[in-house]
C-alpha cells in the first residue's frame, strides 16, 4: 500500500473529510490531496506528523475533546462515541439569538416594556460587546464599572459560556454582518445611551497561527463594527486584535491600522491605536495585542491615550523612571495547583487534568529543562522529527507564561509544556494565565472550552483598558450629578 493510499484509508476510517484532516495537520487541503493521489510524496517527517496527529485525534475522540469545528462524518463507532458529548453541549445552548431580525426586534420591544426592565442606577456606564467570545473582555469592562447590557457572538459554544456568566446581558444576535439598522435603533430604545461599544473581531487572517491572508473576509469585520457604531453612536469604541496586523496592508494598500482609523473617522470617531503586552499590566502571560480606542467627535475633545505599564523588569531603569512592579509569573498563577503528570487529574478541580500523551513524546521531553525544547536534545534520537524549536518546549516557572492559544492542550504546540511536569497545560492553568477567576463557569466540550479560553482577551487586561477609558475620557465628560438612563 502506498503512503497516499494509507493516508486516505486512515482518514476515511475516522470519518474525517479531507478539509478536516488538513485543518488538523495545519496544511493546505490541496497539499493533502496531492499526497493522497500520489502526485507528491510527503517527507518522512510529515508522515511521522500525520501518524502523531491521527493518534491525537483518536485520543481526543475517546475523551470527548474534539473542537466543534471537527466532526466525523461516519455513522458507525466514531459517531456513536461522540453522541454523549454532543448531547451535553446541546443541553447548554440556546437558540434565541439565531432567529431573524424581526424576532430579535420584537424580543427587545417586549424586554423594554417589561416591569423588570427598570431605570439603571446612577453613576454607571452602559456597554455592548461585539465579537464577545466567552466573555473575557466583558468581564474586564464589568469589573471596571461598565454595565454590559447586550452582546453579539457567532460561535455557539462560546455564546453558551457567555450566557452562563452574564445572565443580565441580552443576546442581540450572532453574526454582526446580519445585524440590521432597525435592530441597532431598537438597541438605543431599549438601553438608552451606550457609553462604550467594545470587542475583538476575529483575527485569524492577521495571526501567525493563520495564513496571514489580507484578503481573508474575517479581516474586514471591523467595518461591520463601524457600521453599527455609526447608528448606535456610543461615546467610545474599543477594539482589540493581534499585534501582527500593524505590519500588514489592506487590499487598498493602506496599513491595516490606518484603514481601521479611516473607517472609524468616517463613522465620526477620533481613533488611535497602541500595542500592549499583557505581561506589562500584571497578567502572568506574554501576550502582545493591538488596542484601538476611538472617541466620538461631538462627545469629547479629550486626547486618546493608553494605560502606562505597571509591571516590568527592574534592569535598565534609571532614577527618573517610575518604579515598576515585577512581572507576574507562571508560578504566581499556578503554583498552588496540584502537580500532575500525563494522564493524571485533580481530585478536586474538574478543569485541572492533564492530557495523556504518547510515551515516545514523553521520552523526548522527560529530561528537557525548563525554557528549553526537545528539538535541542543532545541525542538526535530524542528530537521530534518535525517542527520548530519553539515547539515541544517548556515554559519557565518564574517568568510570565507564553501566549495562551487555542492549542494549549497539545504538547507539540508552541511553548505549551509545563515547567517541571511532562505534559501540556491544563484548562485551569490556562484560565489562571488568562486571569479568569476560578468561579468562571464553563460548559461544552473540552475542545470548545480550550478554543474559547485561547481566543479570549485576558479579563485583567480588558479591565486596565476600561478603567483608563473611564478615568481619562468618560468620567471627565460626564456630569457629576446622578446619571439616569431612560429606557
Amino acid at each position: 500500500m502506498s503512503i497516499g493510499e494509507w493516508i486516505r484509508k486512515e482518514r476515511e476510517a475516522r470519518g474525517l473529510s479531507q478539509a478536516n484532516l488538513a485543518r488538523l495537520l495545519d496544511v493546505a487541503q490541496p497539499q493533502l490531496s496531492q499526497w493522497e493521489t500520489q502526485r507528491v510524496a510527503p517527507s518522512d517527517a510529515k508522515v511521522a506528523h500525520i501518524r502523531e496527529t491521527l493518534g491525537q485525534f483518536d485520543r481526543d475522540l475517546a475523551n470527548g475533546t474534539l473542537p466543534s469545528t471537527i466532526r466525523p462524518r461516519s455513522r458507525g463507532r466514531i459517531a456513536r462515541s461522540q453522541k454523549g458529548t454532543a448531547e451535553l453541549l446541546e443541553s447548554n445552548l440556546v437558540d434565541t439569538a439565531c432567529q431573524d431580525a424581526a424576532h430579535r426586534i420584537a424580543r427587545l420591544k417586549r424586554l423594554a416594556s417589561s416591569p423588570e426592565h427598570r431605570v439603571r442606577t446612577a453613576g454607571r456606564f452602559n456597554g455592548i460587546a461585539l465579537f464577545a467570545g466567552c466573555g473575557g473582555m466583558s468581564l474586564g469592562f464589568k469589573r471596571a464599572g461598565v454595565d454590559v447590557r447586550g452582546f453579539v457572538e457567532l460561535e455557539r459554544s462560546a455564546r453558551a459560556i457567555y450566557e452562563k456568566n452574564f445572565s443580565d446581558a441580552v443576546c442581540l444576535g450572532t453574526d454582526v454582518r446580519a445585524i440590521t439598522t432597525d435592530e441597532v435603533i431598537e438597541w438605543k430604545r431599549a438601553f438608552g445611551n451606550i457609553d462604550v461599544l467594545f470587542g475583538g473581531p476575529p483575527c485569524q487572517g492577521f495571526s501567525l497561527a493563520g495564513k496571514r491572508n489580507v484578503f481573508d473576509p474575517r479581516n474586514q469585520l471591523f467595518q461591520n463594527f463601524a457600521q453599527i457604531a455609526t447608528v448606535l453612536q456610543p461615546s467610545i469604541v474599543v477594539l482589540e486584535n493581534v499585534r501582527l496586523l500593524t505590519s500588514m496592508k489592506a487590499p487598498d494598500g493602506l496599513n491595516v491600522p490606518q484603514h481601521i482609523e479611516r473607517t472609524f473617522e468616517e463613522a465620526g470617531y477620533r481613533c488611535s491605536f497602541e500595542e500592549l503586552n499583557a505581561q506589562d499590566f500584571g497578567i502572568p502571560q506574554f501576550r502582545e495585542r493591538v488596542f484601538v480606542i476611538g472617541v466620538r467627535r461631538d462627545f469629547s475633545d479629550a486626547s486618546v491615550s493608553f494605560p502606562e505599564p505597571t509591571h516590568g523588569a527592574s534592569s535598565g531603569l534609571t532614577l527618573f523612571d517610575a518604579p515598576l512592579l515585577p512581572y507576574a509569573t507562571f508560578r504566581d498563577a499556578t503554583g498552588d495547583l496540584e502537580s500532575l503528570e500525563s494522564g493524571e487529574r485533580s481530585d478536586s478541580d474538574p478543569y485541572h487534568f492533564a492530557v495523556e500523551h504518547p510515551e515516545h513524546v514523553i521520552a523526548w521531553l522527560r529530561d528537557v529543562p525548563e525554557g528549553e525544547s526537545a528539538h535541542n536534545n543532545p541525542n538526535p534520537d530524542l528530537r521530534p522529527p518535525c517542527g520548530y524549536n519553539t515547539t515541544y518546549k517548556r515554559i519557565k516557572w518564574d517568568e510570565p507564561s507564553s501566549t495562551i492559544g487555542t492549542t494549549f492542550g497539545m504538547i507539540s504546540g508552541s511553548r505549551n509544556v509545563h515547567p517541571s511536569n511532562t505534559r501540556s497545560l491544563t484548562i485551569r492553568e490556562a484560565m489562571r494565565c488568562q486571569t479568569f477567576p476560578d468561579d468562571f463557569k464553563l460548559c461544552g466540550t473540552r475542545g470548545d472550552i480550550r478554543t474559547a479560553i485561547g481566543n479570549s482577551v485576558p479579563p485583567l487586561l480588558a479591565e486596565v483598558v476600561a478603567r483608563h477609558v473611564i478615568d481619562s475620557i468618560l468620567e471627565p465628560s460626564t456630569p457629576k450629578k446622578s446619571r439616569l438612563v431612560s429606557v
